[in-house]
């Protein structure tokens, strides 16, 4: 079953992720999330790129937020978004 693209993020994208960086920047502990991260930043990239008509403003906002924090995580970790 498809997700309606107006309702808000999914669960894991809620889930703060500040609780799962390792403590004194061993970003290596991430490695096992990758692709959940990589997959979750393409989905919020193709949503975003999809621009539905009469998305509500808050909701591209928060999208917009979303993405910027897993691409920001992806360059941690040195995987290239989009490549």
């Amino acid at each position: 079953m498809r997700k309606n693209l107006f309702s808000g993020p999914d669960d894991f994208s809620l889930s703060p992720l500040l609780t799962l960086l390792p403590v004194k920047g061993k970003l290596s502990r991430l490695d096992s999330l990758t692709s959940s991260l990589f997959a979750r930043y393409e989905k919020v990239s193709g949503i975003l790129k999809e621009n539905p008509v009469g998305a509500a403003p808050e909701s591209k906002r928060r999208f917009l937020a979303e993405e910027a924090m897993l691409k920001q995580v992806l360059d941690w970790l040195e995987v290239k978004p989009g490549s």
